[in-house]
């Protein structure tokens, strides 16, 4: 071995070293399902729903253990022939709406797909008001408007007088 290769080999296992241990890992599920539809509506499944421990994360990204067990109890529930709405149901009544990423609309729940309708209408509604009374304001002000070195400013009809008769010369 020649000694420029010896010198760099060091340093050559080093950064490989580094290489593979920066690496980010994905949560890799290497389960295959049987049946290619099961094996669909499973990774359709663990998409839709939230690790419980990461929170911003579905089922099929995290790599922590509680969301490997909910992928292993899902894939089972797929198994013993258990229908996509059974297996929300179940995991829904064992974690609340919380798990599903798209909560189900209910009595419940109605208020958080409502109030942002109702305050855009409310806000929408106070705007038009605002707007009525400010432009009924300028219609019905006959003050003379002061200029900004404390004068007088002309009239509007005044300073357009003018402009035509400038232009009339």
């Amino acid at each position: 071995m020649s000694a420029w290769l010896r010198s760099i080999l060091p340093a050559g296992c080093l950064l490989a070293l580094l290489t593979l241990a920066t690496t980010p890992t994905r949560a890799v599920d290497p389960a295959q399902l049987p049946d290619p539809q099961l094996q669909a509506r499973y990774i359709k499944l663990i998409h839709e729903f939230r690790c419980v421990e990461c929170q911003n994360e579905s089922l099929a990204d995290s790599e922590v253990d509680i969301a490997g067990e909910l992928r292993r109890e899902i894939r089972d529930m797929l198994l013993a022939g258990k229908t996509d709405a059974q297996i929300r149901d179940f995991l829904v009544s064992r974690y609340s709406e919380f798990i599903l990423y798209r909560p189900r609309y209910s009595a419940r729940n109605a208020w958080l797909w409502l109030l942002p309708l109702c305050l855009l209408a409310l806000g929408g509604f106070i705007a038009a008001r605002i707007v009525r009374a400010r432009s009924g304001l300028v219609a019905s002000d006959q003050e003379p408007v002061e200029d900004a070195f404390g004068g007088l400013a002309p009239k509007a009809e005044d300073s357009s007088s003018r402009a035509d008769a400038g232009t009339s010369r």
